[in-house]
């Protein structure tokens, strides 16, 4: 995940609370007096993660790999049936499903993490259509094991920000790690993938921005190469982009999903997938540390730092 800073262009007090819930730090930003709805906001998080947890034994999504046949669970099925949506939106570059690797074989998130052998990797089973949703059960085929870390953060985003906007509230962040919502004009600042620097300063310039970060290097299992962002295609690791950020008006959960793609595809792959989304600003940085950026008038004001460290800013521009 790429880690940002963040704040809102208000001169109205503010209460910042932060959390771990969903595997990472939650932080929701409010105007003073609204305590109340922040502790709902994290309620509601919680819940979700008791659905979508692979690490939680009573959560659903845990049970299901486990005895691939659990009770009808709406945000679980919910969950599901969006990620089928983005497996085909993204030509099967985004597969749940990928948890046969990330979970059986490498054992991301837990203490122990493993190198499995290329036998191993190329003889994984996924298969999107091995998940099975009807009115009283959610099923999977029994060498299934299925991971929502590639959307989950971004779906609590989608919900918490729906709940905030019933209570009339208009002015906020949820922030689950690089998976944010600004209710109201903000300001994020896109960290650096090779230093603890930023190297970019963004301002929202639309009320309702969704920020969504990939990268490469926060988490890898005995080595830094084995990082969590594998191509389900060819069951390794993509080498070509060590971050993206993704700027929209859409839906959090999609463009979670969306940046996890993005992440795995070959360069040209990616650079066309995103010139086919126009509701969809980006910056891609590349191992070599080159910036590829586009599209973000619509959505950001963006300015650069000076050259961080591991830095050329910007050497490359695509324009779509």
């Amino acid at each position: 995940m790429l880690f940002c800073i963040l704040s809102l262009l208000t001169a109205e007090p503010m209460e910042q609370r932060t959390r771990i819930l969903m595997g990472t730090y939650v932080t929701v930003t409010l105007p003073s007096g609204h305590n109340r709805e922040i502790s709902h906001t994290f309620k509601l998080l919680k819940d979700i993660e008791g659905s979508l947890s692979t690490f939680d034994r009573n959560a659903s999504l845990y049970r299901l790999n486990h005895t691939h046949r659990i009770s009808y669970d709406a945000c679980l099925a919910e969950a599901l049936e969006r990620s089928k949506v983005y497996y085909e939106k993204t030509q099967g570059y985004f597969d749940v499903t990928i948890g046969s690797i990330s979970k059986k074989l490498y054992h991301f998130g837990e203490a122990r993490t493993y190198s499995p052998s290329k036998v191993q990797l190329e003889k994984a089973p996924l298969n999107i259509d091995g998940i099975h949703i009807s009115k009283k059960y959610i099923m999977t085929d029994t060498d299934i094991t299925v991971d929502l870390g590639g959307m989950g953060k971004g779906y609590g985003a989608d919900k918490a920000a729906a709940y905030l906007l019933e209570q009339n509230i208009s002015r906020g962040i949820i922030a689950l790690s690089g998976d944010i919502r600004c209710l109201g004009p903000c300001k994020v600042y896109l960290q650096s993938p090779f230093s603890e620097q930023t190297f970019a300063r963004t301002e929202a310039r639309v009320p309702d921005l969704s920020v969504s970060t990939s990268g490469t290097y926060r988490r890898y299992a005995a080595k830094k190469s084995e990082h969590h962002l594998i191509d389900p295609k060819t069951a390794e690791q993509e080498k070509t982009f060590v971050s993206v950020s993704l700027f929209s008006r859409a839906d959090n959960s999609t463009i979670d999903a969306y940046a996890t793609a993005v992440a795995v595809m070959p360069k040209k792959k990616a650079l066309a997938f995103l010139k086919s989304h126009q509701q969809i600003g980006y910056v891609l940085v590349e191992t070599d540390g080159t910036v590829i950026y586009g599209n973000l008038e619509p959505f950001i004001y963006i300015k650069w730092r000076k050259k961080p460290a591991g830095f050329a800013i910007p050497t490359t521009i695509h324009k779509p």
